[in-house]
């Protein structure tokens, strides 16, 4: 059967042209091709900007975790709690007339209070450490929920979709890093910079490392 290659419609034999198109039939319609969906490329001045942002976020980067936290007042309290031990402990000696240090004794007393401050000090360190407990429990869940999320909506080939096979490795990760870091800070807009961009790092070093 002849058809009209333009509104598609099926004649009888016979007819070779459409009167409602004013072309000729044809003896098949052809097959519609899909449309090529385009990449969309980022301009000159585009990647000048997100290189000048990528860049800045690097520079001011201060994100500490929680566990990092608690690591860090431990080391400091256990640091404190010997040293105010042990000088407390020599001073009193002193004091007491067992050791004999080169002080008066206003300058042993005055010692003294200074180890005693030391202990005070390792004292609430260890309780900044207890109560950083809960805060890693529930870092640790919300770094868990961000992972997944981002396992799951960014693949390394639509991260890599508008980034040219010329494009150096540098500016690369540049382009990359800040779909991630944008497309992060959409999904969960209760974390910080410094949270996303220490996830967008860890994120982009497990899928191109």
């Amino acid at each position: 059967m002849p058809w009209c290659p333009v509104c598609k419609s099926e004649y009888v034999e016979g007819k070779t042209h459409c009167p409602d198109c004013d072309v000729d039939l044809v003896d098949e319609l052809p097959q519609d091709q899909p449309e090529k969906e385009e990449i969309p490329t980022l301009t000159e001045e585009e990647r000048a900007d997100i290189l000048a942002r990528r860049a800045a976020a690097s520079q001011t980067r201060t994100y500490t975790s929680a566990r990092e936290k608690q690591s860090e007042n431990r080391s400091s309290a256990w640091t404190f709690l010997i040293v105010g031990g042990i000088g407390l402990l020599v001073i009193t000696l002193a004091l007491l007339g067992i050791v004999k240090l080169p002080l008066n004794t206003f300058s042993l007393a005055v010692m003294e209070v200074i180890f005693v401050i030391f202990l005070i000090i390792a004292a609430q360190s260890f309780r900044k450490v207890m109560r950083l407990m809960d805060d890693i429990a529930r870092e640790d869940t919300l770094d868990e929920k961000v992972r997944s999320w981002m396992r799951e909506n960014l693949t390394r080939e639509e991260l890599l979709a508008d980034v040219d096979a010329d494009t150096t490795e540098e500016l690369q990760y540049f382009i990359v890093s800040e779909q991630i870091r944008r497309q992060l800070m959409l999904q969960f807009p209760e974390i910080d910079d410094a949270y996303a961009e220490e996830m967008t790092e860890n994120y982009y070093n497990e899928l191109f490392s």
